[in-house]
């Protein structure tokens, strides 16, 4: 059987991952094929866990309702990392965005390094076409979302 305990994502890459990243997301479609879809609403909650916003008319959320197994690649500069783990829909129709969106939170089993000795990488970015600027301000409603709460003791 396969150990799917916790695997810790290194504190830079969770402080890479506090929102507005690319990355792409990998799940199993009802035919078994891997299926991939790019997003932009992950945040790391924490070393164990990333969130994402999936659209709910997305076929990525199909896949993972009916096999929570996913696979995700993070880009940025010199940084490049695979992680695997397994996803739940915590929140079924979040607040934030402008529209439909789950909240899958995916706790990570597996994390790799697919950094190469010597290759200076460069990440994917985004930015928003003029007049569209306050897409900002959305999308930091959806990472605190995404975030959670403030955690109290």
């Amino acid at each position: 059987m396969a150990d799917t305990s916790p695997a810790n994502m290194p504190p830079h890459l969770v402080q890479f991952l506090l929102g507005g990243q690319t990355c792409v997301i990998a799940t199993i479609d009802e035919q078994g094929f891997p299926q991939t879809t790019l997003m932009t609403w992950v945040v790391a909650r924490n070393p164990q866990t990333l969130t994402v916003a999936v659209d709910l008319r997305s076929r990525a959320l199909k896949n993972l309702r009916a096999n929570p197994r996913a696979a995700l690649e993070v880009l940025g500069d010199n940084l490049c990392y695979g992680l695997r783990g397994t996803a739940v829909v915590e929140k079924d129709r979040m607040q934030s965005p402008p529209f439909p969106c789950a909240l899958v939170a995916v706790h990570i089993e597996d994390v790799r390094d697919h950094a190469a000795a010597g290759i200076a990488f460069k990440g994917p970015t985004y930015t928003f076409h003029p007049g569209k600027e306050h897409r900002a301000g959305v999308e930091e409603a959806v990472f605190a979302e995404l975030k959670g709460p403030t955690p109290t003791i």
